[in-house]
């Protein structure tokens, strides 16, 4: 069941049955946040798969000779990740020419004299920095690099930003937007252009010399979000935990703490099932001398 923001947060009052004087919203939306936190640290489930496109003309100025005589490529990583699943590298057909499927702690990356596994397709991260080596293009037909990875959702109450692009998409509205509300913003119209929008007056007024501008305020509607949208229940339990933990009533917290680790590990479990359905499942593993 999808809810608003504000739904969820009356839905955690209800459950948790205490006032606003013991727990305000407040609280109560903190401990939505920190619930969202938690579970994002243990749940993989692919509404929470992303993926990040690098193209060449960033790529090939991200790429330089190494001291190993490889070139290796550095790679900014995207601010929402949690986990890695696979980088690889594309032609200009979308094709994949390879998979850096081997992975090196910073130190043997940086060892030249250190003992790798193979000297080909190889990476590493240092802070938010991911290096792999040998660098982009280095079959001389490449055009991108693809990286798979776990993401955090946006903000449980995350509202699209006032823009030309959201009015067009039909993510924003007039309804509780204003001057002093927060997240609002002014468009422009040409009376002569209809209702098509300009992010300035200056750009309004351009559009057509003698029609009239106005201005209108709108505010983003509520971004989707999956655990809000589809599995309410994830933060229900978690915020519960939060909350009792908050109000030192350590059966209570202990209680919905153990339910919403159930959550996850269901829903886990659940796509762990269709990974493995359908056909053979093979997966290879590289023990690295320790198997």
């Amino acid at each position: 069941m999808a809810l608003t923001y504000t739904e969820l947060t009356t839905l955690v009052r209800n459950w948790c049955n205490r006032d606003e004087e013991v727990v305000s919203d407040a609280i109560i939306q903190d401990c939505l946040k920190y619930a969202a936190d938690k579970a994002y640290r243990t749940l993989r489930v692919p509404p929470l798969e992303n993926v990040a496109i690098y193209e060449s003309s960033l790529l090939t100025s991200a790429t330089a000779l190494s001291q190993s005589g490889l070139t290796v490529t550095e790679l900014q990583l995207p601010f929402d990740l949690i986990e890695f699943i696979q980088f690889k590298e594309l032609d200009s057909d979308g094709k994949t020419l390879r998979v850096f499927n081997e992975k090196l702690d910073i130190r043997t990356f940086n060892d030249v004299n250190a003992e790798k596994y193979s000297n080909m397709n190889y990476w590493s991260r240092q802070r938010n920095v991911v290096l792999l080596t040998p660098g982009f293009n280095s079959t001389g037909n490449a055009n991108s690099i693809e990286l798979l990875y776990y993401r955090r959702l946006p903000a449980l109450n995350a509202l699209y930003s006032v823009t030309v692009l959201n009015y067009n998409a039909g993510f924003l509205t007039t309804s509780g937007a204003g001057a002093n509300v927060q997240g609002s913003a002014l468009l422009y119209f040409n009376s002569n252009t209809g209702t098509t929008a300009y992010a300035t007056q200056s750009e309004a007024q351009a559009a057509d010399a003698g029609g009239s501008v106005t201005s209108t305020y709108y505010i983003g509607t509520l971004v989707p979000n999956w655990l809000r949208d589809q599995n309410e229940r994830v933060l229900l339990m978690g915020a519960l935990a939060e909350i009792f933990a908050f109000t030192q009533e350590d059966d209570q917290a202990q209680k919905y703490g153990t339910m919403f680790y159930n959550e996850i590990k269901e829903l886990n479990d659940e796509d762990g099932k269709r990974n493995a359905s359908g056909g053979n499942l093979q997966v290879n593993f590289n023990g690295r001398g320790l198997i």
